[in-house]
This record gives structure tokens, sequence and C-alpha cells, in this order.
């Protein structure tokens, strides 16, 4: 597409110096020109939307071009087009694209010197037979061009012009025409031998600043020192770095993440032909592994690229960072991973917490029939049966409970919701044998709560007050169901001693290290409960009254 256009716009320029820039068909085409040098244009994408004022700006600057048109204002504009090809010339490492795009920079700069410049300076006579072999010339040009093979050029947001450049091939082109009509007028010489005479200068002042830039001789030159202040290598690296944190936002693991970083250097950095990568005991090449290699190490990340050229000290500096920076990423990929397995065991840790101390109310209860079975008699009696007959289908029940966590343990928070009357008649039949546990109140028929978060919290209670009566044994507790504005809330009170101000306020914000494990159990309802829109909270402490509320958050 971007080839066909350059060609119609280098074939629509000859049509103008054909029909010479001055006449109306010549204007007409200069415009037709314009408009395909718009298409095909790098620097802004052609599907751009343009807005009014600036689509009057670009009508106007055509029309005043176009109006005024003449040989000189010609000559400058080949100029400027013949300085965008040369800007793109050395970014091409295919040889059918760089030949492509060679004879596109020759094509220009024959017409400016054998067709435009005649008519920029009436001064210039040039034989017909030059004329005439640069007009039969030129459309054969373009015609090798068109049969050249089409290699991957990029896409049209990746197009690259090295500014540098193509200042370099304008002046050079404004030099060698400037410098033909100054010698013409100094030296009385005819055009082809002043633009020789010019040629031949430029090329031994080439010479030595070539030579200046890099002399070999001792000292740096002209080269390193330019490459100290010009720190800067344009619009690739910043395109690569667009893309590598747009990469690092979607991809989570660290070896996709430099496999596609690495390959996407490949592709929009035009110095780079290829490389490896090792990180992490593994690696792997892309592009193609030929040319200088250069090797960064940062951060257990080994990066080698492969170049067309050896690496100026500008280059070295820039690609030096551009490694540390994509090792930085991979690094941060490999602790995202970390702390995902890490928080994968934690999640494993506190799941095998819970369901320890789901299984340890359930072990008490299992003790309560143990103790009842023991009494002499119990066996025949009317009331151990009772017992059984409660208790029994109550403890499969909740060990059915316990093993469903296991299997689907994201559903357990919204799954055990059911009638707040029947929970707290299954709790009261629970603990029928423990006299000094008291209850109070009655829920509404509608009220619904989530009865494993329940049931935990009211298990834990007990079992912790059941270890205090060891120390207290005159301790009662007394359990209370409350219902506020249709919120079913949980209060348990006990009437020993407080807790030592140090647990009390660490006791729900974590595992509370003590001899019996106080804490513990609590800090596990708790985190369930607020799983499940509930907090449970200490809400008095003090002599003769120690109070637990489980409440929904509002």
């Amino acid at each position: 597409m971007r080839r066909g256009l350059l060609l119609a716009l280098l074939g629509v320029l000859y049509l103008v110096l054909w029909q010479r820039p001055d006449t109306l068909l010549g204007k007409t085409l200069f415009v037709v020109h314009l408009g395909l040098f718009m298409l095909w244009q790098p620097f802004v994408h052609a599907g751009q939307r343009l807005t009014g004022r600036a689509l009057l700006v670009i009508v106007a600057a055509v029309a005043a071009a176009t109006l005024a048109m003449k040989g000189w204002l010609l000559a400058t504009w080949i100029m400027m087009l013949a300085g965008i090809v040369g800007g793109k010339v050395l970014l091409f490492g295919a040889r059918a694209e760089r030949a492509f795009y060679l004879l596109a920079l020759g094509f220009l700069v024959v017409s400016l010197l054998l067709l435009a410049a005649p008519m920029a300076a009436p001064m210039i006579q040039l034989p017909s037979q030059i004329s005439v072999l640069a007009f039969v010339g030129l459309p054969a040009t373009l015609a090798v061009m068109t049969v050249l093979p089409q290699g991957q050029e990029g896409t049209p947001g990746t197009e690259v012009v090295d500014f540098v450049y193509s200042l370099f091939v304008f002046l050079l082109l404004a030099v060698l025409m400037l410098g033909s009509l100054a010698a013409m007028l100094m030296f009385g010489s005819g055009y082809v031998e002043a633009l020789l005479q010019v040629l031949l200068m430029m090329g031994v002042v080439l010479l030595v600043l070539g030579w200046a830039w890099n002399p070999h001789a001792g000292f740096s030159g002209l080269g390193s020192l330019f490459a100290r202040y010009m720190m800067s290598i344009g619009l690739p690296v910043e395109q690569w770095l667009a893309a590598l944190a747009d990469l690092a936002l979607r991809e989570a693991d660290p070896e996709h993440f430099l496999e596609q970083a690495c390959a996407d250097m490949a592709r929009r950095l035009p110095w780079v032909r290829g490389g490896e990568w090792v990180a992490g005991g593994s690696g792997k090449q892309f592009g193609m592994a030929d040319g200088q290699r250069s090797e960064f190490t940062h951060e257990g990340l080994t990066l080698a690229l492969y170049t067309r050229h050896p690496l100026s000290p500008t280059l070295t500096w820039h690609f030096n960072l551009l490694a540390q920076l994509l090792a930085e990423f991979h690094a941060d990929k490999q602790r995202a991973l970390a702390l995902k397995e890490l928080s994968y065991m934690q999640a494993i840790h506190e799941t095998g917490a819970r369901l320890t101390h789901d299984v340890k109310n359930l072990l008490q209860s299992l003790n309560a029939l143990c103790v009842a079975v023991a009494e002499p008699g119990a066996e025949s009696s009317p009331e151990y049966r009772a017992l059984l007959q409660r208790q029994l289908p109550a403890i499969s029940a909740r060990l059915a409970e316990t093993l469903a966590k296991l299997r689907v343990p994201q559903e357990s928070a919204l799954a055990g919701r059911q009638s707040a009357v029947r929970w707290w008649a299954e709790i009261q039949q629970r603990t029928t044998t423990s006299p000094w546990l008291s209850f109070e109140g009655e829920p509404s028929a509608d009220a619904r709560i989530p009865a494993e978060a329940f049931s935990g919290v009211a298990d834990n209670l007990i079992r912790n007050a059941s270890e205090k009566r060891l120390r207290e044994p005159a301790l009662r507790l007394r359990i209370k169901l409350e219902e506020r504005g249709g919120r079913v809330e949980l209060l348990a009170c006990d009437d020993g001693s407080p807790m030592p101000e140090d647990v009390a306020k660490r006791l729900m914000s974590g595992p509370v290290p003590s001899a019996n494990g106080l804490g513990i159990g609590l800090y596990q309802a708790a985190r369930h409960a607020e799983s499940c829109g509930y907090r449970l909270a200490l809400e008095e402490n003090r002599q003769g009254r120690v109070c637990f509320r489980l409440a929904p958050v509002i």
C-alpha cells in the first residue's frame, strides 16, 4: 500500500516536471501530487480525522503553493521530499526494501539536479542530450522500483523517519545545488562542470569529516564527543516502551512476558535483528541470530542482542537501560506470582484452621454425649434417648457442612442462610447438658441468618466460656438473640473476670497466643462472619460483664 503511494507520488511529480510547474496542467498535477503525499507521509496517520480549522489551513497552504508554484519552489519541495525518503533508507535491513528507497532517493536527486534546477535558475543551460536522458531514465527507474520484491515494511503506526539523516540529506542537496550555481558564477563553468566540481569538493570534505569522526589515531574523535550529548534515539524506543507498559498490564506470566517483549523489540527497533534471553533457568531465542552480539545482564536476566552494526556508545547506553527496565518488569512479575502462591497457601491455612475449629466444636458435642452415657442407667433412660435423637442428626448435619466447605469453599458464605427460628432451636438442643448456659430472646418467623457464621461464633464463645469455668467454677454464660430493624444480632455475656487489655485489643485482628489458644477460634469465626456481611466485636470487658456482639455491617 505505502509502496504504491510512493510510486504514484513520484510518477505524478515526473508529470509535473514534464509539463512544467508554471502551466495550468502542471499546477493541477501538483495538487494531485500533494494529495498523494498527504496519504503517504509518515508523520501523521492517514486515517486520522481532521478538524475544520486544520482542513482550512491545509487547503489554504495547498492553494498558496499551487498559485505561487515556480521552478525554485518546486526544487525546494523536491529537496524536502528527498530528505524524508533519505531519512528512511538506513532504517531498512532487507535488501529489496533498501534498494527500493535508494532508487526513490536517486529519482528525486536526478529530478532536482537535471530537471528542477534548470527551471529554478534560467542561467543553467543543460545539454539537450542530458535532458532527454533524464526524461527517459526516470520512468525506467520507476519501472525497476515496481518489479522489486516487496518485504515486510511495518504497519503505518510504526512509521519512523530519522530526523538527523533527513536534515543531512536536505542540506547536502542544498549545498550541491547552490554550490553549483556559485561555481558557475565564480569560475564561469558550465552547469555540468560546476556540478562535478562541487561533487568532488563535497567528497573531499566528507572524507575529512569521516576521518575526524572516528580517526583511530589514539583519540576518540568527534563521534565520541557527539555521542555524549546526543542521548536520544527517538521514536522507535518510545513506541517499544509504550508497548512494554501495555504488555505488563496484560501478561501475568513472567516467561510469556519476556518472550513477547523481546519479540516486540526485534519487530519495533530497527537496529535489532534478533537475540536471546536467559532468566530463571529458562531461555529462548527471538528474531535472527546474526550480526554483532551485545550482552546485558540485570537482576538474573541475561539479554543478548544481535545488531547489524557495532553499537555506538549512545545505543549501548540505551539498550542497557532497556534491558534493565525489562529485568525490573520481569522481577516484578516473579514477585507477583510468588505473592499469588503465598496468598493461595494462606487461604489453605485459614480454611484448615477454620475447619479444625469446626471439628473441635463437633468433638465438644460428642464429649457431651460421652459424659451423658457414663451416667448410671443412661442406656435405658428416655432422656438419654431423646438427647441422642436431638444431637446425632445435628452433629451429622454440621459434619456434612464442614465437608462441604472443602468441596466448594467459595460458596460457603452464601449457602448457609436459613431460618433464625430453626437455628435458635438447634443450638439450644445441642447445649441442654450445660446448666450454666442460658438463652434469651425469640426471633421472628421470617428472619434469616447465615447459620454457619452464627454457629461458628456461638460454638467458639461457648467453648471459651467452658474453659474459663475451669478457673472460675461459678461462671455463667447468657446468649441472647435480638432483632433491630429487621436485622438479627447475637449477644453473648459471661459474668466472669475481664480479659487482659493487650489481649482484648488484638483479639479480632489476629490470632492471640496464650496457654489455651484463646483468640484463635474467635479470629477465624470473625473472618468468616466478615465474609457473610457481619462483624464480631468485644462490646464490654469489665468485671462481671464480658460481652461479645455479632451484628450485621451497616
